[in-house]
């Protein structure tokens, strides 16, 4: 461990070896995303008490759910029984009921009922809740992280959302207008290796270049806090002024800003776009773009975002990028790579993160 932290200290990246092996994945996927927060869904999607939704971080079967008095909750959605799902399909119903024997929870997570149990005199219900998780709500934004002993989102991102408040971005009054979803033959790390630096973007995205300053004296990379980093890329002068012309959320910059492990919040001046990368397996991810526009944006404007962001051409070249660098790694031949610490210093941080992280 000290040797790979020396070397990434270097500015080397981790070997090649890191984006492959299943032992690695596995390891990450316990020390990593099971400790980490991570962006689920937005509030719309879980609007009235009663509404239960499914999703996985780490591996792990997650459900959460609007309690009665309008709390968001979260549970492993495992029985407490014998580790059948609780629930199987995302709905809307007063309780969680186990399709197996029967067990039923009450909307906070406790059991309600368990067939025959009045049978069994020594049978306590009060300890066998569901295995609750944390939950944060941030404007439209539900995040979620399944270890109780993580700090909270307000701690694991501490000075994030003063940051985004400072630059004019009020998450609150908007609301999830449209999405995409990719499935990705890379490795996690290699699509937030691409996502988080733009050395790569006067090569890569031409569309995007004409929209920004790639000079790299003008761009600010930071690192906000051990767990999340951002960066501030100016528009060119034209599109500045264009985007000024609307309704904007404050200056025309890129404004984007990653989360560790998975997520990213970025604004442009207007709304603000959410990616949420799941970890699928060793060379396999879902990728989800999501654009949170303000409550009275025209369904015209929705209706073109959710045609036109399935081929979108940054997106659609990143994606092609990522593929062909997983199977470089595949090979076994690719060495670890040499960064530019002035372009690249926040891949720096993020792989001494890992390394930390998986061992300990």
């Amino acid at each position: 461990m000290s040797e790979l932290l020396d070397a990434i200290d270097a500015g080397r990246t981790v070997p090649s070896a890191w984006y492959t092996d299943p032992a690695v994945f596995t390891r990450e996927q316990d020390a990593i995303m099971r400790t980490g927060w991570h962006y689920v869904t937005d509030t719309g999607q879980l609007s009235e008490p009663g509404s239960q939704l499914r999703w996985e971080i780490g591996g792990v079967p997650i459900v959460l759910v609007r309690d009665t008095s309008g709390e968001i909750r979260g549970f492993v959605n495992v029985c407490r029984h014998r580790a059948h799902p609780v629930v199987l399909e995302d709905q809307c119903r007063n309780t969680l009921q186990c399709h197996y024997h029967g067990w039923t929870y009450d909307l906070d997570g406790s059991l309600r009922n368990a067939p025959r149990s009045k049978e069994e005199p020594e049978f306590d219900t009060s300890s066998l809740g569901l295995v609750p998780i944390q939950v944060h709500v941030w404007g439209p934004m539900v995040w979620a992280n399944i270890s109780l002993d993580a700090p909270s989102f307000d701690d694991y991102a501490d000075g994030l959302k003063d940051l985004i408040e400072s630059r004019g971005c009020s998450v609150d009054g908007h609301e999830l207008a449209f999405g995409h979803e990719w499935t990705i033959d890379c490795n996690w790390k290699v699509l937030l290796d691409n996502t988080i630096e733009c050395y790569h973007c006067p090569t890569t995205h031409p569309e995007l270049s004409r929209m920004l300053v790639m000079d790299p004296e003008k761009q600010d990379l930071l690192v906000g806090g051990k767990r999340w980093i951002y960066h501030v890329i100016p528009y060119r002068e034209g599109v500045a002024a264009r985007m000024a012309s609307g309704p904007t959320n404050g200056a025309a910059v890129y404004f984007f800003n990653y989360v560790f492990p998975s997520t990213y919040v970025q604004f442009t001046g207007r709304g603000f776009d959410v990616g949420s990368v799941q970890a699928v397996a060793v060379d396999r991810v879902k990728w989800r773009h999501l654009a949170f526009l303000p409550r009275d944006t025209p369904a015209e404007v929705r209706e073109i975002g959710q045609r036109t962001l399935p081929e979108n051409s940054t997106i659609n070249e990143d994606v092609a990028i990522c593929t062909r660098v997983q199977a470089a790694h595949a090979t076994g031949f690719a060495p670890p790579g040499t960064l530019l610490p002035k372009s690249e210093n926040l891949l720096t941080h993020f792989y001494r993160l890992i390394v930390e992280l998986v061992e300990g």
